[in-house]
């Protein structure tokens, strides 16, 4: 009885620790970004997911030729982008909208944005 007195707190922590940690371990890492780079695209909002873990641009950019190419961007969780003055509203289906992001390192259309235009001319920085 008295191991498992002394055994219990140390129990406790270890399974507290270990538990307290599976968020980090859950998380993926930015570095299929190139942090150093950051580009800008014009398009056409097919879908805003304002949700967590990542909000999300689906965009549509038509090219110089006319030809068009659907480019998904992540970006920071819902209380990121609140803090920021980003609702759910703030991007619509249909809307045109500047994106500036940090390309994927394997040149896919796919980025981290990092600020937009919004259709009203507004401009939204979303990381520091």
């Amino acid at each position: 009885m008295t191991r498992l007195i002394r055994f219990a707190p140390c129990a406790m922590l270890f399974g507290s620790l270990v538990v307290g940690s599976l968020p980090a371990f859950a998380h993926h890492s930015l570095s299929i970004y190139d942090r150093g780079k950051s580009q800008t695209v014009e398009g056409v909002v097919k879908e805003f997911r304002f949700a967590n873990p990542h909000a999300r641009i689906i965009l549509t950019v038509a090219s110089a030729d006319g030809a068009t190419k659907e480019w998904d961007f992540e970006g920071g969780g819902v209380n990121r982008l609140s803090e920021r003055g980003i609702s759910i509203n703030t991007i619509r289906s249909g809307d045109k909208i500047s994106v500036s992001y940090n390309p994927m390192r394997d040149g896919s259309a796919r980025g981290l944005f990092v600020a937009f235009t919004a259709a009203d001319g507004k401009h939204y920085v979303t990381r520091r």
